[in-house]
């Protein structure tokens, strides 16, 4: 049969949006772009905002006004929380953020009595590590590896320890052995991540935690060429994970460590564990070893306690903290979250703060980038355009550089000189 793969939401969904269809390949079911031609439809939905809860349901319905023969499976955080209105709208087999090992197996009792399948564990707080696939995402000459779900962090904004659940870490001999697959099939840089990704290790006998892991992956895997975190919480790059950054240069020349808030006020209501002190200086212990690195970071703008003085703390702080990029959301109240019982500031306001911001980080691009112009980059080439004739890739701080070029020299390293006209972000 033809499956249609919609994936929504992070690169964890990602991961497992793939690794649910190299399932399905694996017993002789083929991927198709077009979702009129497929069989199956799989939606992997996302509700980390109202909006994104939105988009979920709109690709269900679409989905379903588009095929209305093919079976259509929904999964992810969004129909965690609404597994019966994901029936509703079109889902014929539903899951959440658990049980999804078994999507195969509903598949084809799906097709023997069309019957519809709703498996949503109310609660996902005592979970174990779910195995997905022997196949990790991959995404042109990078692949994303999973090593861990869940988080128990419970800040006041976020719905995601209620869907996602509890913290749980991967065996490291399986992220170990689908790192060695992917490196020998020739991926030269690999994306760890997670939900909470510097939780990883918490639940696992043993003192081993994600320095450890990672170093297992820097010395076990000599072909190697580029190993990069998604995120990193402030306090989970300790001094483990700096000696990681001074002592191996396949470590990449970038950190993403959200912020939220750039008011220390606004950080203790958000329920968040550091200050902006201790932020600060932690970015300037990671530039001690790596003066060049490029870190971006979150920032969620109008928190309902934040005033007018708490957001300009925010912006002079950015500043100050010299961000490469600064990724921006409005607060969206979530349901069950201690920031829904608050009132909302007016969508005004944010709209308002959220334009400020994003003029804050354009700026702070452009000098971070231009710190670089006329220097020599080596790039790892990941996508060719056969429009434009052209071939893009990211350097280790993670500049975006296009060039002309062929498609053989995807997943290949070159030196390019960086500079306008190279620049592609």
């Amino acid at each position: 049969m033809k499956y249609y793969l919609c994936n929504l939401g992070c690169k964890v969904n990602a991961y497992e949006t793939s690794a649910l269809g190299a399932e399905l390949s694996k017993y002789g079911h083929e991927e198709t772009k077009e979702a009129e031609k497929a069989d199956i439809l799989i939606v992997n939905t996302c509700s980390v905002t109202a909006k994104a809860g939105q988009k979920s349901r709109q690709h269900i319905s679409s989905l379903r006004k588009k095929n209305a023969k093919a079976v259509l499976l929904v999964m992810g955080c969004y129909s965690q929380a609404y597994a019966d209105q994901c029936a509703e709208i079109g889902g014929d087999i539903v899951l959440g953020t658990a049980g999804r090992h078994l999507a195969r197996e509903y598949l084809e009792q799906f097709f023997v009595n069309g019957k519809k399948i709703i498996d949503v564990a109310k609660s996902v707080r005592r979970e174990n590590y779910e195995e997905l696939s022997e196949s990790a995402f991959c995404e042109n000459a990078r692949a994303y590896l999973k090593v861990q779900d869940g988080c128990d962090a419970f800040c006041s904004y976020c719905y995601i320890p209620e869907l996602r659940g509890n913290s749980r870490s991967r065996d490291p001999r399986a992220v170990l052995q689908e790192a060695k697959a992917l490196v020998d099939s020739g991926y030269q840089e690999l994306v760890i991540t997670g939900i909470h990704t510097g939780m990883y290790g918490k639940d696992l006998a043993g003192d081993y935690h994600l320095a450890d892991l990672l170093e297992s992956l820097l010395t076990k895997l000599p072909k190697l060429r580029r190993l990069r975190v998604s995120s990193l919480e402030e306090v989970e790059i300790d001094d483990a994970f700096l000696s990681l950054l001074r002592r191996f240069r396949v470590m990449v020349d970038h950190l993403h460590i959200p912020l939220q808030s750039g008011s220390s006020k606004v950080l203790r209501e958000m329920k968040r564990r550091y200050d902006t002190d201790a932020f600060l200086k932690k970015l300037e212990a990671v530039r001690e070893i790596r003066p060049d690195i490029a870190i971006t970071t979150d920032v969620i703008v109008g928190y309902p306690t934040e005033t007018e003085e708490d957001f300009e703390d925010t912006l002079r702080f950015c500043e100050r903290a010299g961000f490469a990029e600064i990724h921006v959301f409005p607060f969206s109240s979530r349901p069950h979250t201690y920031a829904s019982t608050l009132k909302d500031l007016s969508p005004e306001i944010k709209k308002d703060r959220v334009h400020r911001l994003l003029a804050l980080s354009k700026k702070l691009r452009k000098q971070y980038e231009e710190r670089f112009y006329g220097q020599r980059l080596e790039v790892l080439f990941e996508e060719y355009d056969p429009r434009s004739k052209t071939i893009q890739g990211h350097t280790s701080n993670y500049l975006l550089m296009r060039v002309p070029g062929e498609e053989s020299a995807r997943g290949t390293f070159a030196f390019v000189e960086y500079n306008s006209e190279t620049a592609s972000d």
